[in-house]
């Protein structure tokens, strides 16, 4: 099973805890499905977007398939989406990655051939306002996961498991082409903070529709519980303890590095390991880079995005909070390097107002 590193669309595997309110109706997709309705809603941004999602029966997660025109022996796959139709070739040729010796992927500037991978066996995992996102492999003879592979001999299930075989590409809409460049291009601002999602490569332009891009993100996160409770939104349910500890330190880490590049979001959406409290921040759609001094409006911005990381902060953890926050403070804020800067002032005492008694 996957869970695609995209919150604008169908997050599969991903149960969101009731008490926390998300752009989009959180939804868990049946293999070969059909939508049994189209849902047309208010991301809940107060920027008066709309995004149309398909709504799934509730069951095992997994992803759709290509439409009977594009079967195996044919050169393409092919989908007719709610918001557009995609197409790919079989392989799709992507530019500005390459694959290393280890097996890695990275971004890469050369227009070498090297620098050009191909991506097989693509698995629908949804569709939003913004795009489209598929699974893709970088191993033509790699069987992505399914709704049958349940078994702990395949993966424990309860860790968050970045599988290098895999990346997800998301495909714009010519109406949100600005929107999904621009997630890459903040995806890419925040490169080094840690447990956030990465926008590889550049955007490639969509070659069937002028107006489109796509572009291509990791780490994809799996998952083969078979009841789906391996990854959560909610800090309380993660194992007490060190996982719990863990889980409040990667929020403040994640939180410092963003504010250190001068990026926010107010739609902050986290996946947690609930066995070991890893995270990995998702869905930047709505992420926005300020300057300083700051305006009225990028300190509001401020204000709510550290209102949001600490709203996943129980309060009986809120004193773990403080200590990491304040190891941060006395850090300097920065570590140094070329793509940080220290906190202005101002921001230094946003932060000591909502988290420092």
């Amino acid at each position: 099973f996957v869970v695609f590193p995209f919150a604008d669309v169908i997050l599969p595997l991903l149960l969101f805890d009731n008490s926390r309110q998300h752009a989009d109706h959180q939804l868990v997709p049946q293999f070969g499905a059909q939508p049994s309705s189209i849902i047309v809603a208010n991301n809940g941004n107060n920027n008066g977007i709309t995004t149309a999602t398909r709504l799934y029966p509730t069951g095992v997660a997994t992803a759709g398939t290509p439409s009977s025109s594009s079967a195996a022996g044919n050169s393409q796959y092919t989908w007719n989406l709610p918001n557009g139709k995609v197409q790919f070739e079989r392989p799709l040729s992507f530019a500005g990655i390459k694959i290393m010796p280890n097996g890695e992927l990275e971004s890469s500037d050369s227009s070498s051939s090297s620098s050009i991978i191909s991506l097989w066996n693509p698995i629908f995992l949804g569709s939003g306002g913004s795009g489209a996102v598929f699974l893709f492999s970088t191993n033509p003879n790699y069987s992505q996961p399914d709704s049958k592979d349940t078994s702990s001999s395949s993966q424990t299930g309860k860790e968050m498991d970045n599988d290098q075989n895999n990346i997800a590409i998301k495909v714009s809409w010519k109406r949100s082409r600005e929107s999904v460049e621009n997630e890459c291009n903040i995806l890419q601002r925040l490169e080094n903070v840690p447990h956030v999602e990465q926008c590889l490569g550049r955007p490639n332009p969509y070659p069937y529709e002028e107006g489109r891009v796509m572009i291509a993100v990791s780490p994809v996160i799996s998952s083969s519980t078979s009841n789906n409770d391996g990854i959560t939104s909610s800090v309380t349910n993660v194992n007490p303890g060190q996982p719990q500890r863990n889980a409040v330190k990667h929020a403040v880490e994640t939180m410092i590095g963003m504010l250190n590049r001068g990026i926010y979001t107010l739609d902050v959406q986290p996946l947690i390991s609930i066995e070991t409290g890893d995270t990995l921040f998702i869905d930047f759609t709505e992420a926005k880079h300020c300057s300083y001094p700051l305006s009225s409006l990028d300190e509001s911005g401020l204000v709510g995005f550290c209102s949001e990381m600490i709203a996943l902060i129980p309060d009986s953890l809120s004193g773990v909070a403080r200590e990491y926050l304040m190891a941060e403070l006395d850090h300097g804020l920065s570590s140094g390097n070329d793509n940080e800067t220290p906190l202005p002032e101002k921001v230094v005492d946003i932060l000591e107002s909502m988290w420092v008694d």
